[in-house]
């Protein structure tokens, strides 16, 4: 089987996984992945973050954009503009965002862009992940692309839920491992949970 083949299967599996999971337990693992990301201290160093709205089946970040809105940082969400194309756009208030791409809320197209070369934190949605920061995304390329784009001195972070763990996700050449996992059960740096 090619990677291909096992990372569309896998995305399969993984998605059925997601949508069972139930509404107890993604509020309470939300909750504690909010509590984990705001503690990160390259987070709080962060003047400039990359964060995402969360689709249905992904952690809700919600509190933390609030947060980092409220904290003074500079707030940029995807807006997606062509096929495996996405902009950093500034927020200053999520009630601004609108419906696009996929039926995602992201910014209006007159919110500010935001060169790549400014963000200095990003929060990295997943379909599954794996602990030692291999990342199974939707398939559309869009952050393999902008990972391709990020500065080098970005940190990222994956954000996933414990129960969408793999053991390995399945990577090619042009996939990105982002090393740092932030779970409800807490943070993974390079494959270790930190006490």
């Amino acid at each position: 089987m090619s990677i291909q083949a096992a990372k569309a299967s896998l995305r399969r599996v993984m998605g059925r996984r997601a949508r069972e999971l139930s509404p107890e337990y993604r509020a309470r693992a939300s909750a504690a992945i909010c509590r984990e990301l705001l503690a990160l201290p390259e987070l709080e160093a962060a003047p400039v973050v990359f964060g995402f709205y969360p689709a249905a089946l992904e952690p809700d970040l919600t509190p933390v954009l609030q947060e980092l809105l409220r904290r003074g940082k500079t707030l940029a969400l995807p807006r997606c503009v062509s096929s495996g194309v996405m902009e950093a756009r500034q927020v200053e208030d999520l009630s601004a965002l609108v419906p696009g791409a996929y039926g995602l809320m992201e910014p209006p197209a007159e919110a500010p862009l935001l060169p790549w070369g400014l963000l200095s934190f990003a929060a990295v949605p997943c379909v599954a992940a794996d602990r030692q920061g291999g990342r199974l995304g939707h398939g559309g390329g869009y952050y393999d692309r902008f990972l391709t784009w990020a500065p080098g001195d970005l940190t990222a972070a994956l954000v996933c839920f414990s129960a969408l763990l793999e053991e390995r996700i399945p990577m090619e050449e042009t996939d990105f491992s982002i090393p740092l996992v932030v779970t409800e059960e807490g943070v993974w740096r390079e494959g270790v949970l930190q006490p």
